[in-house]
């Protein structure tokens, strides 16, 4: 019998050949047998399908190619199927790995730790991949290397949904939540969803709806701020799309209703295409797939109203209409989310805006500048300049478990632990 891999590493690709061949030789380039890769292809064509027949003979790799038009959905459903780890990470086609990600989850497996989510601080822009917004102006091929601490610490999944709820679920990245998604949660979690809604992934947002769904399942997740994936962004990439506003317009416009022929948009929600929108209704799906009306009732339908407002003023009156209308449904005063409203704006946009300003000034007197690396041609390329970046300055997971472990015992000898 075949042993059972220790880590899947799982890819929905669809239509990003180059992209999907570059993650794959990649990731099959480190060597170890407790690794396994699973690619789901669900492109229109087959020349993944023709290349992965004639140039890979690695029986680590788990492909398959379904020809019949998926949903983004469906397709990480049947990817999340065929991973056989003990652990999983789901990353896009245009992604990569730091393959000291082996080594945590092994640290994960030998202290019985569920869920990890890594830092995000390496991104890697491909080449033609621009991006040139009032906040962000990176060319391709940059790979970009922002300060990481590398501090381990634990947090309370539930304590971090609540959270989420409470920002109208908006910013989960700057919340400590177990994730599929550029994370690292065992497979059993994953089956404890689909025990309960009868699938791995709903709404209309995989990596939100898994956010919310493992939050429910998962007591603790251990946040280390370590570069252990390498998050991508391509031509055409949703990343991109969401930095320079394309992801606007009419409900029915939206493109992740592709393949979904009757899906209930959630009355919490206002009518309109965003990334905010498109958020909130899979933080909605998910807690309705799981029966958590205890835990949906923490949901600041204003706080959401308020980032839409100031964001998408366009489409004010979907975003009134929609919140006045979900207050009704849920028995709430109106008149009370009036002032409720006016409340969300100054405690969330207008308090962002002030917390950008700081902390950009903070960061230019006192902060550790990013790096960047420009002329990084593909991910494979991305992944070795990051390698030798950590080695050269002498940084790895496996110093930064044995200075943690130090500060511990430091702590505790001084009595803060």
């Amino acid at each position: 019998m075949q042993k059972q891999p220790l880590l899947s590493i799982i890819i929905p690709t669809r239509n990003r050949i180059p992209y999907a061949i570059s993650a794959i030789n990649t990731i099959l380039s480190i060597k170890s047998d407790t690794l396994e890769l699973v690619v789901q292809d669900n492109s229109d064509f087959c020349e993944l399908k023709d290349y992965v027949r004639e140039n890979i003979f690695d029986d680590r790799l788990v492909y398959n190619y379904e020809s019949i038009p998926l949903s983004f959905v469906d397709n990480f459903n049947q990817a999340i199927l065929l991973a056989t780890g003990e652990y999983l990470c789901l990353i896009g086609d245009d992604d990569g790995i730091n393959p000291e990600i082996l080594d945590a989850v092994l640290w994960a497996k030998n202290n019985d730790i569920s869920a990890i989510k890594p830092g995000l601080q390496a991104q890697y822009l491909w080449p033609g991949a621009n991006i040139s917004s009032i906040a962000t102006k990176v060319r391709g091929s940059t790979l970009t290397l922002a300060h990481f601490s590398g501090k381990i610490q634990e947090h309370d999944a539930n304590e971090e949904l609540l959270k989420l709820l409470r920002e109208g679920g908006q910013k989960y990245y700057k919340n400590n939540l177990p994730k599929l998604y550029h994370g690292i949660v065992k497979r059993e979690c994953m089956e404890r969803i689909r025990e309960l809604t009868g699938k791995y992934v709903g709404g209309l947002t995989p990596d939100i709806y898994i956010v919310v769904a493992l939050a429910t399942i998962v007591d603790k997740v251990i946040a280390i701020d370590y570069p252990l994936t390498i998050p991508g962004a391509c031509v055409g990439s949703g990343s991109i799309d969401s930095v320079t506003g394309k992801h606007t317009g009419k409900l029915e416009e939206a493109p992740h209703f592709r393949g979904h022929d009757h899906y209930t948009w959630a009355e919490e929600v206002p009518r309109f295409y965003s990334v905010e929108t498109i958020w909130a209704d899979s933080v909605v799906a998910a807690l309705n797939d799981l029966k958590r009306p205890d835990i949906l009732r923490y949901f600041y339908i204003e706080k959401l109203a308020a980032f839409c407002l100031t964001k998408y003023p366009a489409f004010y009156s979907e975003i009134l209409n929609g919140m006045y209308r979900a207050l009704r449904l849920k028995g709430l005063n109106p008149m009370l989310g009036t002032l409720n409203l006016i409340r969300a704006v100054l405690s969330g946009p207008v308090a962002d805006f002030f917390s950008r300003v700081i902390n950009k000034v903070r960061l230019k007197l006192f902060g550790k500048s990013s790096v960047r690396f420009e002329e990084v041609n593909d991910i494979v390329e991305a992944t070795d300049t990051l390698i030798d970046h950590l080695k050269v300055n002498g940084l790895s997971f496996r110093k930064i478990v044995a200075y943690n472990e130090q500060l511990e015992v430091g702590n505790k000898k001084e009595g803060r632990g």
